[in-house]
């Protein structure tokens, strides 16, 4: 299922220590190095010093309106435009369709740590397959 063989990096923005752990551990176990950011602006300033290949975000970690803006600019920029961005949340998608409809793939937590990595490289090779 995994589109390289070459390790990839992942930005995991999530504040809460258990549940970014245990995502963090399945990245990692799944070949991706994994920086942790606790902040949107933490983790677009890991993203600008060095391109990763996928951002996980709990969309809890911001105002709707500032994520909107942080995930329209990703999808423009030349070095992250290919990146897929994938969302987490507690509510569902009913409550988030501003953010939802910007992002690759929009999970409900909690969730199946089987179903994330699904996602995780579906996700990837969709991007993979339109660069």
């Amino acid at each position: 299922m995994q589109t390289a063989l070459f390790k990839k990096t992942a930005v995991l923005m999530e504040q809460n220590a258990v549940q970014c752990s245990l995502y963090e551990d399945a990245l990692m176990a799944n070949g991706f190095d994994v920086n942790v950011a606790k902040t949107p602006l933490e983790g677009l300033l890991q993203i600008k010093e060095k391109p990763c290949d996928l951002m996980v975000i709990n969309i809890e970690i911001a105002e709707e309106s500032f994520l909107e803006k942080l995930i329209h600019k990703m999808q423009c920029e030349k070095t992250t435009k290919f990146m897929p961005i994938i969302g987490l949340s507690i509510y569902g998608k009913e409550n988030k369709k501003n953010v939802q409809k910007n992002l690759d793939a929009f999970l409900t937590k909690p969730l199946s740590i089987g179903k994330f990595i699904e996602t995780v490289f579906v996700c990837i090779e969709k991007k993979h397959d339109d660069s």
